[in-house]
């Protein structure tokens, strides 16, 4: 019964962290047309809710993996904690250029370093769709990936 509910629960706190994300990359893209004001708000969102949501996703997910006794060497399980990471990883560096870019422009600095800084958030923003994706992958697949590692377990362990 728990593993039910934290699995709706890791389910709905992956839609508000994959939203969250999708409308932040909206915000950037508006930004990129009409100006300023956007990155506090892509700031916030970040803040608000997808740290927070991304914490409760890792939680959830470390707790049904728990519950059910996976073993962690599995290759959805490692695929999928490796692609969180790089989630993770490529949306702070995103973040992190978002504010490089806003200073280059506050600070008048040369148009061609702001513009160096917006094709690295596109890059990062890149990197993060790539994680997600391989996520999903894992996540969609792991009765398959996990049935192939144990089959081939139960072959090695009958050899001897």
């Amino acid at each position: 019964m728990l593993y039910n509910y934290l699995k709706i629960l890791h389910i709905i706190s992956a839609a508000f962290v994959l939203t969250s994300m999708a409308y932040s990359y909206h915000l950037w893209r508006s930004m990129l047309r009409n100006g300023r004001g956007v990155s506090d708000r892509i700031q916030a969102q970040t803040s608000l809710v997808i740290i927070p949501f991304a914490i409760l996703q890792l939680a959830s997910g470390f707790t049904l993996i728990s519950l059910q006794h996976y073993d962690f060497s599995q290759l959805w399980i490692a695929g999928s904690v490796i692609s969180f990471i790089v989630v993770i990883i490529s949306w702070f560096a995103f973040m992190y250029f978002l504010l490089m870019s806003q200073q280059a422009t506050i600070a008048a600095q040369k148009p061609e370093k702001a513009y160096r800084y917006r094709q690295l958030q596109g890059f990062m923003l890149l990197l993060c769709a790539l994680g997600v994706l391989s996520m999903v992958f894992f996540m969609a697949n792991k009765t398959v990936l996990a049935s192939d590692h144990s089959d081939s377990y139960e072959t090695h362990t009958r050899s001897y």
